[in-house]
């Protein structure tokens, strides 16, 4: 945004508040004569504004910086005064004519609107996406909750329904052979599978008091950001288990078991690529199993400190609570998790806030809304295996 431009949107923002206060007085004619001085404002402030985007779109002129990026640094520049809006919608103050061109220009430019035109934004209010930097703290701290979707396919989409079409696993024949100058047989074609997802809204309310709208900007983002990565986390670990629990379940007695699922069960390149997926009980039943030379089964993941492995594959261990135990069986669910399903998410977290709805005017607080949007697809149901680990102790 240029400087005309915002000189332009501070006038028409003056223009429109002396016209309120005109009116407030019942001063009518003066009123008009000042609506008249506010489209002819509204009219420069639509004529600059794609002025600059006709430009933009030519470079307008600009010089490159050092890597070759023309946007770079203003995106920069936008994220942060798109952050400072986002936080002062939160906490309920007034947002300007200005403020609301820079969350247009914002969300034309990162979030790429599909083709929305400006929509009007309340007094104070926020119905807009989680700044892209917020966004990113807030998948890094989704890893640290413990966030399965890390093993599965996530397919960012951009709008609420649609299909992909993928190739499936399945039997070819070799190619034929042939005689010098003989002519090429046809071959079998590989077989294709169409997936349909329609996304989702999941949403939730966070009250906050008005200690915390009142602290430094820093705080009142990692208290946001931590809220909304753990619910997020548990969302989508909720799916992706109800997913997985689709399949048939089988019993697994012991560890002989556990290799006859990776050596037979699976296909060799699935098997290879597998992530074990158990809770508490049954990570605990694994940890605690020895060779013949009593030296643990487990090995540890030396690039993932913490993390274990079983023949090469990395254990993923989620409590109790989210993922129980069936009396002595606990889940024990093996395969390649990113073949088994797709996840298609609407890439962003969208926030509102109010202290008139809900419970936040008698509480004197004001509550947060978020929203995400996904959908869980199962693409091949070969790609796991549903175990059920023995895990009665031994006497």
């Amino acid at each position: 945004m240029t400087k005309e431009l915002r000189a332009l949107l501070q006038k028409l923002d003056n223009a429109k508040q002396e016209a309120r206060s005109l009116l407030a007085e019942d001063k009518v004619t003066e009123a008009k004569e000042k609506m008249d001085e506010v489209r002819t404002l509204q009219a420069k402030v639509d004529l600059q504004r794609e002025l600059e985007e006709t430009e933009a779109r030519g470079l307008g002129g600009r010089e490159l910086n050092d890597d070759g990026n023309v946007e770079e640094r203003d995106m920069k520049e936008l994220e942060q005064e798109y952050t400072g809006i986002v936080l002062r919608g939160i906490r309920r103050r007034p947002i300007s004519e200005e403020m609301r061109s820079v969350v247009y220009e914002y969300e034309k430019r990162a979030v790429m609107n599909e083709g929305n035109t400006n929509p009007p934004i309340p007094e104070g209010d926020v119905g807009i996406i989680v700044p892209q930097d917020i966004q990113t703290r807030i998948n890094e701290l989704m890893r640290d909750w413990n966030d399965i979707s890390q093993y599965v396919t996530i397919e960012n989409v951009s709008t609420l329904s649609g299909s992909r079409v993928l190739e499936t696993d399945a039997d070819m024949t070799p190619f034929a052979d042939m005689d010098e100058y003989g002519a090429i047989k046809e071959t079998d074609n590989p077989n294709f599978t169409s997936i349909s997802y329609k996304v989702k809204s999941r949403a939730g309310f966070l009250p906050l008091t008005n200690d915390l709208l009142a602290d430094n900007d820093a705080n009142l983002i990692g208290y946001i950001t931590n809220w909304i990565a753990r619910k997020a986390t548990h969302t989508r670990n909720v799916h992706i288990i109800k997913l997985l629990k689709t399949l048939t379940p089988k019993t697994l007695a012991d560890l002989k078991a556990i290799n006859t699922v990776l050596n037979v069960d699976l296909d060799p390149a699935i098997s290879r690529s597998s992530v074990i997926l158990t809770n508490q009980d049954g990570f605990n039943w694994l940890d605690n199993q020895v060779d013949g030379m009593g030296r643990p089964i487990l090995m540890d993941d030396i690039t993932q400190p913490g993390r274990k492995l079983f023949k090469g594959r990395p254990i993923a261990v989620m409590s109790n609570r989210n993922l129980p135990s069936d009396g002595t069986k606990a889940p024990l669910i093996i395969g390649n998790l990113k073949q088994f399903m797709v996840l298609f998410n609407r890439r962003f977290f969208e926030l509102a806030s109010t202290k008139e709805g809900g419970d936040a005017w008698r509480r004197n607080t004001t509550e947060m809304r978020t929203i995400m949007r996904d959908d869980y697809v199962k693409w091949d149901t070969a790609a796991a295996v549903y175990g059920q680990l023995d895990i009665t102790p031994t006497p």
